[in-house]
């Protein structure tokens, strides 16, 4: 197999917070062989001098919508043909692994196995592992529900045609759509338990899907041997679906101290889109038209998540992955508000910890998916037998998190500066960028 060897790195293994100086780091096929500060004997490797660089694992982001890079909000996507969400879904998979995303989860809405995650899985289409949800779940007007008013029901509505969203009332029909998702390749299962701010039909107090309902979900999907995530944002709302199996909780800014010691006491993963939760949300066009029932939704919404920072640093040891929740959105606009949320959690959670919100504890989070784990090697750490995803960046990002800033230039956009800190990006052994030379 071939062989890579990295010399002269300091390496960030994505879980100490010391890095190990002056290594070196052999690649072997797709999988790291050897990590050493001592001089590794590599005859045949291809040698790449890192130059006092640090060398860290290939980043994850916990929650995207890659086929959500169309213009329109809802309304748009109702419009938009399928030809355009696969080819727009195989754009933002190439922005991804070319910023440094050597895996994502897709948190529902249309990328299943036989899809875009085959093509790139193939080698046909660049981009990050995907660990697909397939469509949305939840009750009829729960946050996943599109229906317009003009639609008598969902079978004449586009995104659930696609395969993107599915209105389930009652335990049979969850259990159905669960088993229905995993037939199309899902890794885990998403569903809805409480209201969104972007969604219409549902105030955002809502509590949505009942016990059985949630139970039917979990249950269906441990029978593959995998987990639920759940969009949720109320207190009350989180600690049910806790208590019911839920393994995930994707925002969840209105957690209290309480719930979230449940949640470490569950094992249960918090993944969490924090750019939404600074007043700067208050700027964005589409959410803060006055008198629009959005900007309503928005101060709730800031309002319940101000205590947010302060529940997640009182309890360290609750389980914080990074994930960027991007939607409608490509292009320049895409890349910053990546930066952002980079920024925005590194300032909720120090340097170390967001860190591992983005590799080693996101890494733990893709391996819930047990024997439905698409890639069941090891993710988000820089260790002997692990996947080879690898980054080498300029300068320390336990110091200063601006070196994993955005790094794509293979648009060769005109609108945006290159960062240069990003050097190489690797994915399972093979490099997609490398500006060292």
């Amino acid at each position: 197999m071939p062989q890579t060897l990295f010399t002269n790195v300091h390496v960030f293994d994505g879980v100490n917070e010391a890095r190990i100086e002056n290594a070196s780091v052999l690649v072997e096929g797709n999988l790291i062989k050897e990590v050493s500060t001592a001089s590794i004997d590599a005859p045949d490797a291809t040698v790449i001098d890192g130059g006092g660089r640090t060398l860290m694992p290939g980043l994850i982001d916990g929650h995207t919508h890659f086929l959500f890079a169309v213009n329109g909000g809802v309304g748009g996507a109702e419009q938009t043909h399928w030809q355009y969400f696969g080819a727009m879904g195989t754009y933002a998979a190439k922005e991804h692994l070319h910023n440094g995303f050597t895996t994502v989860r897709e948190a529902g809405g249309g990328v299943v196995g036989p899809g875009l995650k085959q093509a790139i899985d193939e080698g046909y289409v660049e981009g990050p592992r995907i660990y697909p949800s397939a469509a949305w779940i939840g009750q009829t007007s729960g946050h996943q529900d599109f229906v317009t008013y003009g639609q008598f029901d969902q079978t004449e509505n586009n995104l659930y045609r696609l395969g993107f969203s599915i209105n389930a009332d009652g335990a049979d029909e969850v259990t159905a759509a669960v088993r229905k998702n995993l037939s199309l390749g899902a890794s885990q299962i998403k569903i809805m338990v409480s209201g969104g701010v972007s969604s219409v039909k549902d105030p955002l107090h809502s509590s949505q899907m009942t016990e059985a309902e949630i139970r039917a979900a979990v249950d269906a999907a441990a029978a593959w041997d995998t987990y639920v995530l759940t969009h949720v944002y109320n207190d009350s709302d989180i600690k049910r679906a806790l208590e019911y199996g839920v393994k995930s909780i994707e925002h969840g800014q209105f957690l209290t101290d309480e719930t979230a010691k449940l949640a470490i006491e569950k094992g249960a993963f918090i993944v969490s889109n924090l750019a939404g939760s600074t007043e700067g949300i208050l700027q964005h066009p589409a959410y803060s038209v006055e008198g629009s029932p959005t900007l309503l939704k928005t101060k709730q919404f800031l309002a319940g998540a101000s205590n947010f920072k302060t529940v997640v640093n009182d309890n360290p040891d609750l389980k914080m992955v990074f994930q960027t929740d991007l939607v409608f959105t490509r292009g320049y606009d895409l890349r910053r508000g990546i930066d952002f949320e980079k920024w925005v959690l590194t300032d909720y959670l120090g340097n170390l910890r967001a860190l591992r919100a983005m590799t080693s504890t996101a890494g733990e989070l893709m391996a819930l998916s047990g024997k439905q784990n698409p890639y069941p090697g090891k993710l988000g750490v820089i260790e002997e037998g692990a996947y080879a995803d690898i980054l080498l960046v300029d300068g320390n990002p336990l110091e200063d998190i601006t070196v994993i800033g955005a790094s794509s230039d293979w648009l060769g956009a005109p609108d945006r500066e290159e960062i240069p800190t990003m050097r190489i990006i690797m994915k399972d052994g093979v490099i997609y960028k490398n500006t060292l030379n």
